[in-house]
């Protein structure tokens, strides 16, 4: 009588363990470049978003909207002041809000805070080649500041860089990878 075995056999085993590994090395090495190239992304498009409604509101209402960095954490109360930051990659929150007051700055009793996006990681940078620490737009929908590229930098060794364009007409075009840095 025969024993009929059941079961791998050792050299099965590891040859199976080896391939897997293998697999889940590639996959795990694809899938961080591609987390960097996502975040960018839905940031950037986020911005676009913003931008778009920004300008649609300055156009709707015939106010003064303004779209601009803040300090983290500066909006936490009803009554709260806050002024915009020179810098868009240090600040790490970005604002749009009606200027009724004409002044550049938000104050709740005067003006209406209309969208907060999201913070920027701290690993990443965002940069604005417009040389402006806001982007304001009149009763028509256009910047009365200078048009440029938004650079969204997920990582510091500059690969994965995104770009986003704002015209001066005050529309905004993602155009996706760029070679320019947030430096």
């Amino acid at each position: 009588m025969k024993n009929k075995q059941n079961g791998f056999t050792l050299l099965e085993l590891m040859v199976t363990v080896a391939i897997v590994g293998i697999i889940a090395s590639i996959a795990i090495w694809n899938s961080s470049d591609m987390l960097e190239e996502n975040r960018a992304e839905n940031f950037l498009l986020e911005l676009k978003r913003s931008i778009t409604y920004a300008r649609s509101q300055a156009a709707s209402t015939d106010e003064i909207v303004i779209l601009c960095p803040a300090q983290k954490g500066a909006i936490k109360k009803a009554n709260d002041e806050f002024d915009c930051r020179p810098k868009w990659d240090t600040n790490k929150i970005i604002v749009v809000f009606v200027d009724a007051d004409n002044d550049g700055s938000y104050s709740s009793a005067n003006d209406a805070l209309l969208r907060v996006i999201e913070d920027i990681p701290a690993t990443d940078s965002l940069s604005y080649s417009g040389n402006e620490k806001s982007l304001r737009f009149n009763t028509s929908g256009r910047i009365t500041t200078n048009p440029g590229d938004f650079i969204y930098c997920p990582n510091s060794d500059n690969e994965n860089n995104k770009a986003l364009t704002v015209s001066q007409s005050g529309t905004s075009f993602y155009t996706g990878d760029t070679a320019q840095t947030c430096g």
